[in-house]
């Protein structure tokens, strides 16, 4: 469920007391000190839950934000916040001593929440902050902490795939059952280690996370493609130069061959836009060539099948059960079309 809280809700003399405590209930405990700006002071965040994932949307006018040694005790859960610059800039950055200058926008910074870090802001700010809990990351503390508070830049290696994700999630966070923001949490957080082995030389990358980097890059192929009906463990082979058996080995962890984890994609995305609550109500032979499916009567089944009810009968429902359910065990069918 999204959150959204705003200055706009309280006058103009309360507002940067409402802000700093809207910063702790959604992130953690801060020493904040608000700088004169243009105008009445302005400010709103809002948030959304993905798995364990918490992504926050933040708009701020000046300010100086600190997280101090004295605060940390009284945040005993562990978290690692990446944040992803959209507007504005921040004048100085600060973890563990170190500093670092201005960050353009879509650069991005780790923190933790274990770590006393600064950061000045001299204009209005908007900025993506997603953050999970330290055990969901697999990088050890000393990996880690090499990494915190320096600016990664969002147009080099890994960050340019990461940063315009992150800020893409962030707006269609609420849109996403929470079947698929689960998946979407794993996906973040191995994109995440991928970027830290990244960003401390790549000798530092051993087989298995490469591995975990091949699979999620071949998912994000997999997603982009869906509406193509061609789109087979063949082609999937093909465009990432590897052999049809080593990606059928890539799935085995994954409890799942790569036909059914299409057909698993593709269902979950007709489902979505044939939810009765949707903006529009469009037909089902529509919606099913639109992602990807040739024969109608395959369609139908699969669905049935994967949902209890056909399509019709899915978009018909005025009163819904909670998405997310499970898919059977479905028959293998080619390219799952």
């Amino acid at each position: 469920m999204t959150v959204t809280v705003s200055t706009e809700q309280v006058p103009p003399r309360d507002r940067q007391a409402f802000f700093a405590d809207a910063v702790m209930q959604t992130h953690f405990r801060h020493d904040m000190t608000f700088l004169e700006g243009p105008g009445p002071f302005s400010a709103s965040i809002t948030t959304d839950q993905l798995g364990p994932l918490r992504i926050n949307r933040v708009l701020s006018g000046p300010a100086h934000v600190s997280r101090t040694r004295r605060l940390l005790s009284h945040d005993p859960e562990e978290f690692v916040t990446v944040g992803v610059h959209r507007r504005g800039a921040p004048r100085m950055l600060a973890q563990d001593g170190r500093e670092t200058g201005a960050m353009r926008p879509g650069d991005m910074v780790i923190l933790t929440s274990y770590g006393p870090y600064a950061s000045v802001y001299t204009e209005p700010v908007e900025i993506v902050s997603v953050m999970l809990p330290r055990p969901a990351l697999l990088v050890p503390d000393s990996d880690l902490h090499g990494l915190t508070g320096g600016i990664i830049p969002g147009d080099e290696g890994l960050g340019r795939l990461l940063s315009p994700f992150l800020s893409r999630l962030a707006d269609t966070a609420a849109s996403h059952t929470p079947e698929v923001g689960e998946q979407l949490a794993r996906n973040v957080t191995d994109l995440l280690a991928t970027l830290c082995a990244e960003r401390l030389g790549h000798d530092r990358i051993d087989a298995e996370t490469a591995q975990r980097a091949l699979l999620l890059r071949i998912r994000f192929f997999i997603n982009r493609n869906l509406a193509h009906p061609g789109l087979s463990p063949e082609s999937i082979a093909r465009a990432h130069c590897i052999s049809t058996r080593y990606l059928h080995k890539l799935f085995q962890g994954e409890g799942m061959t790569v036909s059914r984890w299409i057909l698993r994609r593709r269902l979950e995305e007709c489902r979505r836009e044939l939810d009765p609550r949707g903006p529009r109500t469009p037909t089902v032979s529509s919606v099913a060539r639109r992602w990807g499916f040739t024969h109608l009567a395959h369609f139908s089944r699969a669905f049935r099948a994967a949902y209890g009810m056909s399509p019709r009968e899915w978009q018909e429902r005025s009163s819904l059960p909670a998405p997310g359910w499970p898919l059977p065990d479905l028959p293998e069918q080619g390219t799952a079309t």
